[in-house]
C-alpha cells in the first residue's frame, strides 16, 4: 500500500498547480467580495494527494463570514451542478470547485463537531484572511492536552474491551450469529484505530480514510498492517471468527499494556 509521504510525492505538480488555480480564484472572485474574512483549502488539494482522476476532481474551498446570510454562493457562481453533493459545486473556468460556506462561530465551535470534521479543520490551508481571524483560530482550536489524549484513548480502549471479551463472544457463538459476531469484529478494528489516532495526538478522519491513515502514525501495534489485513480477511463462520477474535484479543493486551505503561489504567494481566 502506498504511503501518504509517496502519494504527496508522485502528485506534488499537480497539486501546484490546483493550489495555484485555488489562489487565483479566492484573489479573483472572492477577495473583492467585503463580507467574504477568509477562505480555506481544504480537502485532498490542501492536503497534498489529489489526483485528477477519470471521474474528475473538486478543489474544496471553505468561504468564512460572520452570518450565513452574509454571502449567497449562488448568487456568486450560479446554482450547484450537483444537487445531490452537500456543497456548493460549480465550474468556474473549467476548475471544478466544491464550496462550503461556514462562519466565525462554527469554527470557533470546532471542538463541539464530530472529530472526522475536525480533522478536516484541522488539515485546511488558509488562502485569505482579512482580519486574522483564521490564523489566531489555527494555532488555538486543535490542542490537544495529556488530559485529553487520555481520556479520548479510553473511550475507545474500554469500547474495544467490550466487544472482544469472552462473555460478549460466547453469547453470540451460542447463537451460531457469525454474521454478527463478524460486525461485532469490524466494530472492534474501528475502536483499535480511533484509539490509535488518540494516543498519536490526531483528531479522528472519516471512516473512509481511517484504516489508511493509521499507517502514517507514530505509535502503532508491531506488524500493525499485517494485522489489519488478517483482520479483515476472515469468514464469517466459527472456524474464521474464532481465529479473528483470538488476534483481537492480542491487539487488546497490547493496548492494555500502553494503557498501563502511561499510567492511564491499573488492571491485572489480561488472561483469554
Amino acid at each position: 500500500m502506498k504511503s501518504l509521504a509517496e502519494l504527496k510525492d508522485e502528485q506534488k505538480a499537480e497539486v501546484e498547480n490546483l493550489r495555484a488555480a485555488a489562489v487565483r480564484l479566492v484573489r479573483d472572485r472572492l477577495q473583492p467580495q467585503e463580507r467574504i474574512i477568509g477562505v480555506l483549502l481544504a480537502g485532498s488539494v490542501a492536503r497534498g494527494d489529489a489526483r485528477s482522476g477519470p471521474y474528475g476532481l473538486y478543489i474544496d474551498i471553505v468561504v468564512l463570514a460572520e452570518g450565513r446570510n452574509d454571502v449567497d454562493l449562488k448568487e456568486l457562481f450560479g446554482p450547484s451542478i450537483e444537487p445531490g453533493v452537500p456543497k456548493h459545486c460549480v465550474k468556474v473556468e473549467d476548475i471544478a470547485v466544491a464550496f462550503e460556506l461556514t462562519t466565525t462561530k462554527d469554527l470557533i465551535e470546532i471542538r463541539m463537531k464530530p472529530e472526522a470534521e475536525i480533522y478536516a479543520r484541522q488539515e485546511s490551508i488558509i488562502l485569505y484572511d482579512k482580519t486574522g481571524f483564521l490564523q489566531r483560530w489555527k494555532d488555538t482550536a486543535f490542542t490537544i492536552t495529556d488530559e485529553q489524549r487520555s481520556k479520548r484513548a479510553l473511550h475507545w480502549f474500554f469500547r474495544y474491551f467490550y466487544l472482544v471479551n469472552n462473555y460478549r463472544i460466547e453469547k453470540w457463538k451460542h447463537r451460531s450469529a457469525w454474521l454478527q459476531l463478524c460486525q461485532n469484529g469490524n466494530e472492534a478494528i474501528e475502536c483499535y484505530c480511533n484509539f490509535l489516532f488518540c494516543i498519536n495526538g490526531w483528531f479522528i478522519p472519516r471512516k473512509d480514510w481511517l484504516v489508511y491513515l493509521t499507517c502514517e502514525l507514530k505509535n502503532i501495534a508491531p506488524g500493525h498492517e499485517l494485522i489489519l489485513e488478517e483482520l479483515y480477511s476472515t469468514v464469517a463462520d466459527e472456524q474464521g471468527q474464532t481465529q479473528r477474535f483470538a488476534k483481537l484479543w492480542e491487539i487488546f493486551k497490547w493496548m492494555s499494556a500502553y494503557c498501563k505503561e502511561n499510567k492511564w489504567i491499573d488492571l491485572p494481566e489480561p488472561k483469554v
